[in-house]
């Protein structure tokens, strides 16, 4: 007898999708939600759709996942989330809040605190309608919280620190560093920063109103100027949560 022959099987979009998914999540949530809180979630969605379509290939991690996203996406213009199911939108969530909230969107404290408070109750929906695990769930969820709470105030110094370089840029400096910086000491009107490319440990005097708003830890993206008094700060742009 001739043995049988195994066919395999490639790999085919998911029933259900993000796309559904996340369309159901907000009908379910608008029964219980007042109209502009609903607005809010609908603009966080929209954007986590927009950042799994973009984005989330990268945190694919099988060769499996990989064929499939690149024959569906390349041969058939289908996106992300239409090819794949819940459980690739958790994988994603550290990203959209950390990285595509901050980097990608001019979004205000309210937005970035509505980010995480959306992602922690999406986190909820998912696994309450068995899509992923509670184990899952609860990782995701404090993430989703700490989110919540720290993206609306490194947004926060971010703007303070803004404020601060138009209003006091020195005139004349002899040196630039222009680097990603991590906060190491924090202490009042004075920050310890380490550059994380080729700056090394650099101290920067500010006002006590920014040294409160900091955190050990975070990152900041400066260009400083060297004058007779020390580094100053020219130039500012995001900063990042640890």
């Amino acid at each position: 007898m001739s043995e049988s022959k195994k066919v395999l099987q490639f790999p085919t979009v998911s029933q259900p999708s993000i796309d559904e998914v996340l369309t159901l999540f907000l009908k379910d949530q608008q029964k219980r939600l007042k109209p502009r809180t609903f607005n809010r979630y609908e603009e966080v969605i929209d954007l986590l759709r927009h950042c799994l379509n973009g984005h989330g290939y990268h945190e694919l991690d099988s060769s499996s996942d990989v064929a499939l996203y690149e024959k569906l996406y390349f041969q058939k213009n289908l996106e992300f989330c239409f090819i794949f199911g819940p459980e690739k939108i958790v994988s994603s969530l550290p990203n959209f809040l950390n990285y595509f909230m901050i980097r990608k969107v001019m979004a205000s404290e309210a937005l970035l605190q509505s980010a995480g408070v959306v992602a922690k109750k999406l986190a909820k929906w998912l696994e309450e309608c068995g899509y992923i695990d509670k184990e899952t769930a609860i990782r995701v969820i404090r993430i989703a919280a700490e989110a919540a709470r720290e993206l609306p105030a490194a947004e926060r110094l971010a703007r303070l620190i803004y404020e601060y370089a138009q209003s006091h840029a020195p005139r004349y400096w002899t040196a630039e560093l222009d680097d990603y910086f991590v906060i190491d000491q924090i202490h009042p009107g004075i920050l310890i920063l380490s550059g994380m490319a080729t700056s090394g440990i650099v101290e920067v005097r500010v006002p006590k109103e920014i040294t409160d708003h900091c955190r050990k830890g975070w990152q900041v993206n400066l260009l400083l100027g060297k004058t007779k008094n020390g580094w100053c700060i020219l130039e500012t742009g995001n900063v990042y949560p640890n």
